[in-house]
């Protein structure tokens, strides 16, 4: 009866005063993602585009503002010991799930009559991180809790999920208790694993939560209304949502297109809202650029799983020989010899700013390249090996005097060739496998550079298999002190760099860009989300 006098009270008053709305609010906004999430259970997605959609449907604890700023969330006020290790938090009272009506169907009347007036409390968080930890889970980011008491241990599975540090001796208070003072903690508490989580309503769903827009319930600015993996994902305005920001979209439509350029020709039609474009592609008409992010790393990228690029050897020997010279003149970035984009953080602090010239770039030695060259035919039982690289056109006098050097440097034992194409064909190469070594960027969809270094584990789009790397993260994201992520960060890095997997050149930024007839959306926080809730159009 409640949300039915809301929902009357709501059209009255747009009947009686429509001048009251404010100046392009209500109207859709659309956003395209490169593809559908595969989940949006905020414990277990590790995926950009599911990490945009979750950062818009539920609400944590505290969230961002436009200025990037701390604001309360579910939480109205909170306090922190004066030790900085315990944290206690009190919510809004009244605030609820919001349950979509096609569970009516599914789950029947008395099911949905229950959770469309279920309350969020302080238990659902409770819940919700003990889930992020328990090792069944698999959580892509639960090392985003073990700063939290007892996290790493209930990870291990040394101790029980009830141990954590997370207690509610009501529903409206939360404890959280840290092994030590971290300074990032509320801006922690804005990601996605640290979202909300209804236990009954959890387990109901018997393994689907969060797989469709049928299983999953929402405390957010928005709710999914709607959900076809092959071509969009919609999300409404949620009329119950308690936040303190006002809601101005009516619907935000996220349409699946993993091509770029097709992005940006919608963004110069006003078909697309917004979007974040590489380097690589110019700002569309009708748009501009709201934001830089230097997220992204130019250089030499070697597929590992290749017969000759398989071995470490090779690719160092083919690293001793670049010159680096080369590409001083090709871009205004700088050269960077780190391989973590400048844009990636330890806690408040930026990582390449922290390690500075400590990061250990393999240099030119070309009496190196040649012995070391020399043994790895050796080692492979070749004569002659060919590679090619792949290049786009505007890098192609450089390169090709790369070549030279390599050739000169190696002599007739190797052939190399170079093939232009466009930078999205070099990325889709890239992302297929379908290369030897190419020139592309490496995007950081993170603002954590352990969470960037950590997406490597299993060799990303460079294709090595390390057991080396994978204990170097694995040492990394259980670290629970600054200092502890600062050298598992450098540690993983250096692994990178010094077995030549990546040969990074450059820093570039990536452009956040809005179309010229909208405002009001913002990036926000630690995972390079977007926020749609102050979104407005004017045409």
């Amino acid at each position: 009866m409640k949300r039915l006098i809301s929902v009357l009270m709501a059209i009255v008053l747009l009947l009686i005063c429509p001048s009251c709305t404010k100046k392009g609010s209500g109207k859709s906004i659309s956003y395209p993602l490169s593809a559908s999430p595969s989940t949006l259970d905020p414990q277990y997605a590790g995926e950009l585009n599911a990490q945009i959609i979750i950062n818009n449907t539920f609400e944590g604890l505290v969230r961002f503002d436009p200025d990037g700023k701390i604001i309360p969330g579910i939480a109205k006020e909170w306090s922190i010991s004066p030790d900085g290790k315990t944290y206690t938090f009190t919510l809004q009272e009244g605030t609820e799930w919001f349950c979509p009506t096609v569970l009516k169907s599914e789950f029947g009347s008395d099911f949905y009559k229950r959770f469309s007036s279920e309350k969020v409390t302080a238990h659902d968080f409770v819940f919700a991180f003990q889930r992020a930890v328990l090792p069944e889970t698999k959580s892509p980011n639960a090392h985003r809790l073990f700063v939290i008491e007892n996290a790493s241990e209930v990870y291990s599975g040394s101790y029980s999920e009830n141990l954590l540090g997370v207690t509610a001796p009501d529903d409206h208070t939360l404890i959280i208790k840290l092994t030590e003072k971290c300074d990032d903690f509320l801006e922690r508490l804005t990601e996605s694993v640290f979202m909300p989580c209804n236990e009954d309503f959890f387990n109901a769903m018997n393994g689907r939560y969060g797989l469709s827009n049928r299983h999953i319930l929402c405390n957010g600015p928005f709710y999914i209304s709607s959900w076809d993996p092959e071509t969009s994902l919609t999300v409404k305005r949620n009329s119950y949502y308690a936040g303190k920001q006002e809601v101005m979209p009516a619907s935000v439509v996220f349409s699946f297109d993993p091509n770029k350029s097709s992005v940006s020709q919608k963004l110069s039609a006003g078909g697309a809202t917004a979007a974040l474009l590489p380097p690589d592609y110019p700002i569309p008409e009708n748009c501009v650029s709201v934001k830089k992010s230097e997220n992204s790393v130019f250089g030499f990228i070697f597929n590992c799983s290749d017969p000759v690029l398989s071995l470490a050897s090779v690719r160092i020997a083919l690293c001793k020989a670049i010159d680096r010279s080369l590409f001083s003149e090709t871009e205004t970035a700088q050269l960077q010899n780190g391989f973590v984009p400048k844009s990636c953080l330890v806690g408040t602090d930026s990582y390449r700013s922290k390690v500075g010239a400590q990061t250990l770039c393999i240099e030119q030695n070309l009496d190196e390249s040649q012995k070391l060259w020399k043994e790895s035919l050796n080692q492979l039982g070749k004569d002659t090996v060919s590679l090619t690289v792949l290049c786009p056109e505007w890098l192609d006098t450089p390169v090709r005097q790369q070549l030279q050097i390599w050739q000169k440097t190696l002599g007739i034992s190797l052939g190399i060739t170079v093939e232009n194409k466009t930078p999205e064909e070099i990325e889709e190469c890239v992302a297929s496998g379908n290369y030897q070594i190419a020139l592309s960027g490496i995007e950081s969809p993170y603002d954590n550079a352990a969470d960037f270094l950590a997406s490597f584990s299993d060799g990303g789009v460079f294709r090595f298999s390390s057991v080396g790397y994978q204990n170097a993260v694995s040492s990394l994201l259980s670290a629970e002190s600054y200092d502890g992520i600062i050298t598992g960060c450098f540690n993983a890095e250096n692994f990178i760099l010094q077995n030549a997997i990546m040969f990074p050149l450059y820093s570039r930024s990536s452009n956040f860009v809005v179309y010229n007839e909208a405002d009001g959306i913002y990036l926000i926080g630690a995972e390079n989300s977007v926020s749609f809730i102050g979104a407005k159009r004017y045409d």
